[in-house]
């Protein structure tokens, strides 16, 4: 295969705002798809561009038509087409959407309502335990309402506008006006309201679609309250073109996939990790795990001489995520160069990104044909990055410049000056550019450890190695006391716990050996309970034994 750099695509039309991206698509191909559902387990359900449009301007004319403008709106659900509309109308006239994880608890749910304003919540059935909760701690201070209701708001809004009341379309967009206020993951403690424009989303979506052409559909699985789940692989995708197939619940997605047959995933590195130990300990139990390890030998010796026979050799592997599967772009937190060349043998290209909420959210991404393993890949096109205050191997903290950029923190000015400085925000991760342009993170400068004798270590490189011990499903590194210590949920197993650990301890020494001194694991902790994790399922940091 051949990996070299080549031009950028420049196929799609800039766009500053999401209501000129909707027109366009509706007008350019009104009958295709968009979205693809599932109702229930049998029913396939599909919507047109066009379509799409209309329903969003429907229920945006019935909120213009019961005064509800400049009023911030807060959203909580699954992943559903009803979202969709309910975010597109609310940030198409106006309002401000506030996202907000559906399986946040009530404290949390409640926390976050009174932080941002929000006014006016709609929330799914699925979420109606939250807003009974939410109904009784603000009383009559904030409105609730249930997505449920959505088909008689669209049908009075269609009414309204059949009789000619233009609200809709009278509404000016302001591109730079505040549209969406996502909430950080909250990993490594305090959740703060990112202040997104449409411009900064527009502009992430215009630019960084100049990095990636896919040739067919997507499935969305990534929780929408979250940046890179909506704008990267709905928005995105929509603009693209291409159908994407909403996922509404995680349960639903090994069953889902089939009938979705994505071109495209976006992902975060946890899903890899559990693809890969799930085709080998299948693999295993079947007694094939010899015979697989040979059939990637034999296809990668075929596709160095540029003979690509995956697609056969690994057919009923592919199967199981569809059988169109290419790409998987996967962000959110590191991963281990290790997955990306082995799904590449099987016949799926893993596309390893960056990007941060604060920056709308994508900042580089690989390419299919260029790409540099272990990297981050090249830098989304009309975003400056440099590396600050750089050590001797130009190594430094990721600060940012753009259009991307977010507005601040929703009321927390203190917060807002603290990362954006002389024009530039600064990202808190380390990392430094090679000579071809990629893009290499190390890890977060606040989880850095700062061993004794002045060595700096990176846990997140450490937890790399560690992960790839057969029996750890999860792992958090830190600093305790002057060692370097690894905290781990091993994988089900019939072992006891005090067997698990000599297992563990055992495999450790190993990877030890093969680690400078200062990149030692030195002590080993073993967890009865998974870690606690984010609506993005990342590991709550601050929650381990640190």
């Amino acid at each position: 295969m051949k990996n070299k750099a080549y031009p950028l695509y420049n196929v799609l039309p800039q766009i500053t705002d999401l209501r000129q991206m909707l027109e366009i698509k509706a007008e350019e191909k009104p009958d295709d798809i968009a979205f693809r559902y599932m109702r229930g387990r049998k029913t396939l359900v599909e919507r047109s561009y066009a379509t799409f449009y209309r329903d969003v301007q429907h229920l945006g004319t019935y909120l213009l038509k019961r005064g509800i403008r400049n009023r911030k709106i807060a959203i909580i659900g699954e992943n559903s087409y009803r979202w969709l509309i309910a975010f597109f109308a609310v940030v198409t006239t106006g309002n401000v959407a506030v996202l907000i994880a559906k399986d946040a608890s009530v404290n949390e749910v409640a926390t976050l309502l009174f932080q941002s304003d929000a006014e006016l919540i709609l929330t799914s059935r699925a979420c109606a335990p939250i807003a009974e909760f939410c109904k009784e701690r603000f009383r009559k201070k904030k409105t609730f309402v249930s997505m449920d209701e959505m088909e008689e708001w669209l049908d009075k809004g269609a009414r309204f506008q059949a009789r000619g009341k233009r609200l809709y379309e009278k509404v000016k967009m302001d591109p730079d006006a505040l549209a969406t206020i996502f909430f950080t993951s909250g990993s490594t403690g305090f959740s703060k309201g990112v202040m997104l424009s449409q411009r900064n989303m527009a502009s992430n979506i215009s630019n960084t679609t100049k990095l990636y052409q896919p040739t067919g559909g997507a499935m969305a699985v990534l929780p929408f309250n979250h940046a890179f789940g909506l704008v990267t692989s709905v928005f995105m995708t929509f603009h693209y073109g291409h159908p994407v197939f909403i996922c509404g619940n995680l349960a639903n997605f090994m069953r889902e996939i089939p009938i979705a047959k994505p071109q495209t995933l976006f992902l975060v590195p946890l899903f890899v990790e559990t693809f890969y130990k799930t085709i080998w300990r299948t693999a295993e139990k079947q007694g094939q795990d010899k015979k697989l390890r040979r059939g990637i030998a034999a296809s990668d010796a075929l596709l160095r001489l540029g003979v690509d026979r995956r697609h056969e050799f690994f057919g009923s592997i592919l199967s199981k995520f569809g059988g169109n599967l290419e790409y998987i772009i996967c962000g959110g937190a590191p991963l281990d160069p290790h997955y990306v060349k082995e799904f590449r043998s099987l016949g799926v290209t893993i596309l390893n990104g960056y990007g941060i909420t604060e920056c709308s959210p994508v900042l580089a991404v690989n390419r299919p044909g260029h790409w540099c393993d272990g990297s981050v890949g090249q830098i989304v096109p009309n975003v400056e990055i440099r590396i600050d205050e750089p050590n001797e191997k130009g190594h430094g903290e990721i600060i940012v410049r753009g259009e991307n950029v977010m507005m601040g923190y929703y009321n927390d000015p203190d917060s807002t000056n603290e990362v954006i400085r002389n024009g530039w925000f600064h990202t808190g991760d380390m990392g430094y550019i090679d000579k071809h342009g990629f893009l290499f993170v190390n890890g977060r400068k606040k989880n850095l450890i700062i061993l004794s004798n002045g060595e700096n270590v990176s846990p997140e490189e450490i937890e790399q190695y560690v992960e790839r011990i057969p029996e750890v499903s999860e792992v958090v590194v830190y600093e305790d006391d002057h060692s370097i210590v690894a905290e781990v949920f091993p994988e089900e197993s019939e072992l006891s716990k005090e067997e698990m650990e000599k297992v563990l301890q055992k495999r450790i020494d190993k990877m030890n050996k093969g680690l400078p001194n200062h990149k030692h694991v030195t002590r080993l902790k073993v967890r009865d309970t998974e870690f606690e994790k984010t609506s993005t399922k990342k590991i709550k940091r601050y929650k381990t034994g640190k």
